[in-house]
């Protein structure tokens, strides 16, 4: 991912969520940043929705950069 998208990413978030954590993800040499996600207490990503669109009921935990 480039800086640009990662920073217009990261801003988007920051503007819908507010300014949250950054609470896990994993960057190594051989595996770069391909997708940053919001994700509640319960581990379950609510931004951006999958497929299923479903609503969680726990409150937005942070950001997961994968």
């Amino acid at each position: 991912m480039k800086i640009s998208d990662a920073i217009a990413t990261l801003q988007a978030i920051q503007h819908r969520f507010g300014d949250i954590e950054i609470t896990g993800g994993t960057l190594t040499d051989d595996a770069p940043l391909r997708t940053i996600t919001v994700t509640d207490t319960a581990g379950v990503q609510v931004w951006p929705m999958g497929p299923n669109s479903i609503r969680s009921s726990h409150p937005v935990d942070g950001v997961f950069l994968d």
